[in-house]
Parts: structure tokens; sequence; C-alpha cells
């Protein structure tokens, strides 16, 4: 039998129902914080550590743009949304990430993470169709892995192992993780990702905090608050 958990103790925040019948419910836990930590709403267990998965992905991106790695390898907006967001493994997305790859002098063996069908349900039938085997590039994570391998090219160090907890590019990932949400970076548990990449756990409150932050970088170091603010220092070039 299953110990209980703090998250035991979330209360229920959505009921399925299938008729006039609750099929099964969800539990939960909310936290609203502002810059500064306060909180300005709670629900349910805050303060256990979760993993917080590809919602770190701003964050992870950070070093990218704090290295010079984003300016010297000239990352356009588009190229930067790829880093800090999940994409979806259409066209225009796998495209995208090639040519970054390609200008960084790396290819598509270099991502750690693995191949899967696109996330687009139009993209995947197409690929199915066609008889089409998906590659890493369709990988929803290939974009934040390489903003990876471009830290690690830009600041000299190896290609290979980019992705282990202890290689220099996620040390500099969990640091600004820690600093940006005011955790401890070494008190962070750490697992690993479904794209292969570590993901570090810190109580929701915590991370609640560090999302505030990257709207309101006000309090922030004068350096933090450029990389969070950055915009592209050309002009961005289409999807396509």
């Amino acid at each position: 039998m299953r110990p209980m958990s703090r998250q035991d103790a979330n209360p229920v925040l959505v009921e399925l129902t299938r008729g006039p019948i609750v099929e099964s419910v969800h539990r939960g836990a909310v936290a609203v914080c502002d810059a500064s930590g306060r909180a300005a709403f709670t629900l349910g267990e805050v303060e256990a550590p979760v993993y917080p998965r590809s919602a770190f992905k701003m964050m992870q991106a950070l070093p990218l743009i704090e290295t010079g790695a984003a300016d010297a390898f000239k990352a356009s907006e588009k190229e930067l949304a790829l880093a800090c967001a999940s994409h979806s493994g259409e066209d225009f997305h796998v495209k995208a990430v090639a040519r970054w790859l390609k200008r960084i002098g790396r290819t598509e063996r270099d991502l750690a993470c693995g191949p899967h069908l696109p996330g687009n349900e139009a993209a995947a039938r197409r690929m199915q169709r066609g008889r089409k085997e998906p590659t890493r590039l369709h990988n929803n994570c290939s974009g934040k892995h390489t903003g990876f391998l471009c830290t690690a090219c830009h600041m000299g160090e190896p290609a290979a192992g980019y992705a282990g907890v202890e290689h220099p590019v996620q040390a500099r990932v969990r640091r600004a993780i820690g600093e940006l949400c005011g955790v401890a970076p070494d008190s962070m548990p750490w697992g690993i990702d479904g794209c292969a990449a570590p993901n570090f756990a810190l109580p929701l409150k915590a991370l609640a905090t560090g999302f505030a932050r990257l709207a309101d970088p006000s309090g922030l170091s004068s350096a933090r608050r450029a990389s969070i603010r950055r915009r592209s220092r050309r002009s961005a070039s289409g999807w396509r």
C-alpha cells in the first residue's frame, strides 16, 4: 500500500463526471505570489517539492542569454521561443531547430532528447501516411536542448553529456532556477525528465515566486533584469 504523502492533503480541484455520476476526482494545489515572495493566494500543500517539468523551460533558458551564447550565435526571437517552450513538431518548428543547430555547428544527432511523433495531430498523420520516422528534431523539447548545446558551444564545453546533471550547462541552469525562485540550488532534489534532461523539484510557492520575478524583475540584479527583458539583436525572420 502506498504511504500517504503531503500532497494527499490537497483539496479536490476537479471532478470528472460521466452522466449523473462523478467518475474521478483530481487533487491539486494553487500558489499565487508576487515578486517579493509574498503569497497572495494559496490552496493545498504549497511547500512540498514538485517537479515543474516543461514549465521550467523559460528559467532553463536564462543561462543561454546570461552567458552571451544567444548573442554570440545571433539567436532570433523565434529561436528563443523554441528554447523557452514546448513545440508541436510541425515542419516549421523542425526546420527552425535544424537551422539553429547548423549555425552552431551541430546536428540532430547531438541532441540528447529522443524522437517521438509530432504533438500536432495533422503533422503526425502526414508522417504516418508517408511512412516517415520521427527524428529528435520532432521532440517537443528539441528547442530547449538546442539552447543547451548553444550554451555549451559558446562556453567551450563538451557537447557530449550536456544533459548530465553535473555538466556545467546544467549546473548553471540549477543555479539560475534556485536564485530566481529563492531556493538554495543544492537543496533541490532532481530527477530525469522525459526528454533526458534533469528536472529540479522545489515548492510550488517558490515556483510561483520565480514566475512573478520573470514578469517583474525589478528587484533582481541588473544583469538578470537585462536577460529577462532581452529581445533579439536582429529582426526575427518568419518561421518558414
